[in-house]
């Protein structure tokens, strides 16, 4: 919600999903790519604020909204 002065959060909405890295070339110049990440299976996470001051909860929207960091935590 916003006013003039502030605004208030009533939930989060978290899009995300399983990706997987993807070579995007120019036609004109194609030695000259980028990488990007693909978008394989989408996954919505909606949570309220209340909620989403867990640890717990805000850990889990962490992981999915970032699973790349997952991968790099040691052990």
């Amino acid at each position: 919600m916003h006013t003039r002065a502030s605004y208030r959060v009533g939930y989060y909405s978290l899009h995300t999903g399983t990706v997987e890295p993807t070579v995007i070339t120019d036609p004109d110049n194609p030695e000259h790519g980028s990488t990007v990440l693909r978008l394989i299976h989408a996954i919505e996470v909606h949570t309220c604020v209340h909620c989403y001051q867990q640890p717990s909860v805000r850990g889990e929207c962490e992981r999915l909204f970032r699973p790349e960091l997952e991968a790099q935590e040691p052990g």
